[in-house]
């Protein structure tokens, strides 16, 4: 398990760094601000984009739950360290 803090997006939600706290699990991925938490299962993610915005990096969680926001994201400004705690859990980074 490895926690990380930043900022994100849950749906139209956005939330700025440092009120988002990413918990990656080998079962589910999680994230939770003040007012909202959102879990994602492993068997939901389909894929992790990593993309570079002009301040900060994010995460961008596609997945198939439909229980959930269709838009999930964690953004950082240290995106090495969330990108290999996500590969050492097993989960696809592209």
């Amino acid at each position: 398990m490895s926690k990380h803090t930043g900022g994100g997006k849950f749906g139209k939600v956005q939330n700025s760094w440092p009120f988002v706290k990413l918990t990656i699990n080998a079962d589910s991925v999680s994230m939770r601000t003040i007012l909202q938490e959102v879990q994602i299962r492993r068997e939901s993610i389909e894929t992790i984009i990593l993309k570079r915005y002009f301040l900060n990096y994010r995460f961008i969680f596609k997945h198939n739950d439909p229980t959930i926001k269709e838009v999930i994201e964690f953004w950082t400004f240290s995106p090495d360290s969330v990108a290999n705690a996500l590969r050492s859990q097993g989960y696809p980074v592209t």
